[in-house]
């Protein structure tokens, strides 16, 4: 498994309804996808999301995102040190 970051900026500051939303969007599709969760980060105003993974690859987490109708700027391995 890897470490998977993955990158969003809105333009609006994120409701609690949309974070619940994409939350339970997502769930599905990870499990399906074989994408864990690990953290998600918001932004003290609420505009960018980082969200790390477990995943087998990068393209695992895309396929989930597309899945579930999350946008993403970016989805990156990264080592974790």
């Amino acid at each position: 498994m890897s470490t998977v970051v993955m990158e969003m900026a809105v333009d609006q500051p994120a409701t609690d309804e949309q974070v619940e939303g994409m939350k339970t969007a997502a769930e599905t599709c990870f499990e399906i996808n074989d994408v864990l969760r690990k953290q998600t980060y918001l932004s003290s105003d609420r505009k960018r999301f980082v969200c790390v993974c477990e995943a087998r690859d990068v393209e695992s987490v895309r396929r989930a995102l597309e899945s579930a109708g999350i946008p993403y700027d970016r989805v990156w391995a990264a080592s974790v040190f």
